[in-house]
């Protein structure tokens, strides 16, 4: 599984330039796709738009984005389907049916230029529940991740720092967001690999 698992952070090398930063910023990579969780079995869906409202995502909602979609070995990397069990383990244990929007992040930083996680700043992502998974970070100061309640009184923050950190929120509980990030050693490279898959239950 080890092995397996540098593959996995090792496909994160293969995403794009996310054209839809309306800060002008060039600082995000990502690919895009969604799944449905049926009995355990998961089902890759054929290529859509990522959409949220303006209500969600004030800064990026409203309208269709396109990106590519996940490697095929990624998503037949044995770690993905493990991360999936684990996370359906603790929020549906009984079961259900499940839409999975899954998301690879890179956010890159460099002297001068932050990259910033979530550029639409503290928010809700309209799921059920959020896994937010740290795959890679290298060379980053920065990247907090503050969580709070409904009434926006902070509950918790904490830095994922370690590949395979993570956080699992139940979105309807719960905002999020994450500071900006930085060079720790200026004029090297710094990024912040995540994944970010939202659940959304069927029939909702």
């Amino acid at each position: 599984m080890a092995s397996a698992f540098r593959r996995f952070q090792d496909s994160w090398n293969s995403l794009l330039p996310d054209p839809f930063l309306r800060d002008g910023g060039r600082y995000r990579l990502r690919r895009y796709s969604v799944f449905t969780w049926q009995r355990g079995r998961l089902t890759r869906l054929p290529h859509e738009p990522h959409y949220q409202s303006s209500y969600h995502n004030a800064v990026h909602g409203g309208f269709n984005r396109h990106f590519r979609g996940w490697l095929p070995t990624t998503v037949s990397n044995p770690v993905f389907h493990e991360i999936l069990h684990w996370c359906f383990g603790r929020i549906s244990p009984d079961g259900g049916d499940w839409r999975i929007q899954a998301h690879q992040f890179r956010v890159v930083a460099r002297p001068g230029q932050e990259g910033r996680p979530t550029p639409e700043g503290v928010h809700k992502d309209g799921a059920d529940y959020i896994l937010i998974m740290l795959l890679d970070r290298h060379n980053v100061v920065g990247g907090v991740t503050h969580v709070y309640d409904n009434a926006m009184q902070p509950l918790d923050s904490c830095t994922l720092s370690q590949a395979g950190d993570l956080l699992l929120v139940n979105d309807h509980r719960v905002y999020h967001g994450v500071t900006p990030i930085l060079p720790a050693e200026s004029g090297k490279p710094a990024w912040r690999d995540v994944l970010v898959l939202t659940f959304h239950r069927s029939g909702r």
